[in-house]
């Protein structure tokens, strides 16, 4: 089966592939899910019926979706051992859609809302590091930071939905209690966000000062932490009244920051 779980676990990341308005990945979910049922159903007729269960609507975050393809594997395993008949069905779909919706936001809110701008953070880090700080020499090293960005998101990412796949299948419809318990990783991903966010500003602000046209020519590494977390603070500050409302602010603030000349 190690073999099966392989394919399966290439074949997710194609699950957008032919995406629709009508029924989103429902064809991407059953492109992933055929190797499993060739596996179980040697009966073409049942076999059939079990495709046949999975083209209706289905969306999910994509990062997530091979948890619940797995816990979906196991009980068409089930049904396939068991030889159920169609009375004593289990609701799949059923299933599947009431993981789909809580599976989307947690992968928004870790993959996109926290892990991208976390490893972003940390890009422009390492960016101004070795433009301005290091010796000329490194300057040229510059152009590799875009690709340090997609190897350390890929590698992250890819290595979740790998994870997550193999708990679905070790744990069933229990993995999703397993991943409500992981959630001090999203809160230490986010706090060492934050803390790098602060790191990259006190290292711009030290290294190319504050701007204003030289109106501030003593400003120093110090007053560059003080004015870092003071801008990082009122970021969030701004996030608490929503998402439209942060995104306003930075837009102005922006704005306002290139007219001042920062």
């Amino acid at each position: 089966m190690i073999k099966i779980y392989s394919r399966m676990f290439v074949r997710s990341f194609f699950i957008q592939t032919v995406w629709n308005y009508e029924r989103m990945q429902n064809m991407g979910f059953v492109f992933i899910l055929k190797p499993f049922l060739d596996k179980v159903y040697l009966n073409e007729n049942k076999k059939k019926e079990a495709l046949l269960r999975h083209i209706g609507h289905f969306n999910t975050h994509p990062y997530m979706s091979g948890v619940v393809v797995a816990i979906v594997a196991n009980l068409e395993k089930k049904i396939a051992e068991d030889n159920v008949t169609n009375a004593k069905l289990p609701d799949v779909n059923n299933i599947k859609d009431t993981m789909a919706g809580p599976l989307a936001a947690l992968g928004d809110l870790f993959f996109f809302g926290t892990l991208r701008p976390t490893i972003s953070f940390i890009s422009i880090f390492m960016l101004i590091f070795f433009v301005k700080v290091l010796d000329d020499r490194f300057v040229g090293y510059g152009i590799l930071i875009p690709f340090i960005f997609i190897v350390l998101y890929n590698v992250v990412h890819i290595a979740a939905r790998y994870w997550i796949m193999f708990l679905g299948f070790k744990f069933g419809k229990e993995s999703i209690f397993v991943l409500s318990s992981f959630k001090f990783l999203l809160t230490l991903t986010r706090y060492s966000g934050l803390i790098i966010a602060i790191a990259a500003l006190v290292l711009y602000f030290s290294t190319f000062g504050f701007g204003l046209n030289g109106m501030f020519p003593d400003f120093n590494a110090q007053d560059a932490i003080v004015y870092g977390i003071v801008l990082v603070c009122s970021v969030l500050v701004a996030s608490r009244f929503g998402g439209i409302f942060l995104f306003y602010t930075i837009i102005l603030t922006c704005i306002l920051m290139s007219y001042l000349g920062i």
